[in-house]
């Protein structure tokens, strides 16, 4: 590969794009992280409601899930739009939006709107968008994958 080559692969400072790939796989992590535990929080909710009822009840509060989604949608907006400046891969950021929207907008619709069967689908299908988006993300963000 050229130094033509590589500075055409993206609009990246290439002089910096040691620091700009251990910055973005950082908060990819964080977004993985978060969207992770969000995913589990979900998935592990029901059960704590059914085997320990003053734990669940807690986990099942409204705050719980603002306050994850404080965390996420901005890790996640970070992570996604610098990683769309570097690879511009709609399709990557796109998803990691669509994650976003699910997650931040499950966390602050009444529970009746997005649940469905007793789960937050709505949440866990969020997250999992999310956990791809970031992994996209990283793996897009390596100048010499794109």
């Amino acid at each position: 590969m050229t130094v033509d080559d590589v500075k055409s692969c993206c609009d990246v400072n290439h002089a910096e794009h040691e620091s700009f790939e251990e910055q973005s796989d950082r908060w990819d992590k964080l977004g993985i992280f978060l969207s992770s535990l969000c995913a589990i929080h979900c998935l592990v909710t029901p059960l704590l409601i059914m085997t320990l009822p003053v734990l669940g009840g807690v986990f099942e509060q409204e705050w719980v899930h603002i306050s994850m989604a404080l965390f996420v949608v901005p890790v996640g907006l970070f992570a996604f739009w610098s990683g769309y400046k570097h690879h511009r891969q709609p399709k990557v950021f796109g998803l990691g939006v669509l994650g976003l929207l699910m997650v931040g907008g499950a966390s602050v619709a009444p529970h009746s709107w997005v649940e469905f069967f007793e789960h937050d689908l709505v949440t866990i299908f969020g997250s999992i968008f999310l956990i791809i988006a970031h992994v996209l993300n990283r793996r897009a963000c390596l100048c010499h994958r794109h």
